[in-house]
């Protein structure tokens, strides 16, 4: 059974030719960064708080050593990720790794004093994190995801999936109304409801944003961690499931091949953003870069 998940969908959303020869001709090189080692780890650090935060005290929680986890997690990633590349190649260079080590101790420090801004303990339960989705979504197509921080009020019985993102500085207005963006949570929402029998209108979503960079300089303080609400009414929800679905049905057939037929072309977005970060523009592969 073929398998989709977000971020496939989110590439094909961009330019379907990147999503071809990534996922069908399957001539991608994309290894890991020290971004993605670093969001990883952080993400990693964070989820173990809350289940120790929830499942026992916080008190309990804020004695665990989040530096050293930190720290371990970084190590661990690294030469997770590292043992992808070929000789000579790096996830990132030392210098790299102990900049965002540093930044990632600021947002820590930031948690612990602040946390409380983001999580209540009072009237609420961890239900999980990485909480997992598998649906099928067509005859023979699966969709495949994981929920960082499933959360639940024991009073409302609502139910509030959150979705942690590092980054350098934040999120601009742009990537807030960015609708494959969104559509994480919308669809998160969806299938949550779907597998695990929950009104959907009893779903809230939250992206938690995570910013290295701070500008100490600034008038006002910013936070390390600051939470960002998407529209996601039932009505907002479907519309992002029904765009999800466009992507399914257009690359796959019923019996869960690949459609060959299907447009594919390459879309280089507004002043060439989709093509910034694109390897196949390097590599010669893309059609507008041969």
């Amino acid at each position: 059974m073929a398998k989709v998940s977000y971020s496939q969908y989110t590439m094909w959303a961009n330019c379907p030719q990147q999503y071809k020869l990534a996922y069908i001709d399957k001539l991608s090189e994309s290894k890991s960064n020290i971004n993605m080692v670093f969001g990883t780890a952080m993400h990693e650090v964070l989820q173990h708080y809350l289940t120790v935060f929830y499942g026992v005290s916080k008190k309990q929680a804020n004695q665990l050593d989040l530096n050293l986890m930190l720290l371990e997690s970084l190590k661990s990633n690294f030469k997770k990720e590292q043992e992808k590349f070929s000789d000579g190649e790096v996830v990132c260079t030392k210098e790299e790794l102990e900049e965002f080590y540093g930044d990632g101790i600021e947002i820590l420090n930031w948690f612990r004093k602040h946390g409380d801004r983001l999580f209540s303990k009072k009237g609420w339960e961890l239900v999980g994190v990485e909480k997992p989705l598998n649906l099928k979504v067509k005859e023979n197509v699966s969709y495949m995801g994981f929920i960082d921080v499933l959360l639940k009020h024991k009073e409302s019985k609502e139910y509030y999936i959150i979705d942690f993102k590092t980054s350098r500085g934040g999120w601009t207005k742009d990537m807030k109304k960015d609708k494959t963006k969104i559509n994480q949570l919308l669809l998160y929402k969806y299938f949550l409801s779907i597998q695990y029998g929950i009104d959907i209108e009893k779903i809230k979503v939250e992206y938690h944003i995570i910013k290295r960079k701070i500008n100490k300089d600034y008038e006002f303080p910013i936070p390390h961690m600051s939470a960002f609400v998407p529209a996601h009414g039932t009505n907002t929800t479907l519309k992002g499931y029904k765009d999800f679905m466009l992507f399914v049905d257009s690359v796959f057939l019923e019996d869960g091949n690949y459609n060959l037929e299907a447009n594919f072309e390459p879309v280089p977005g507004e002043k060439n953003k989709n093509c910034r970060w694109c390897e196949f523009k390097d590599r010669k592969l893309c059609s507008l870069f041969k």
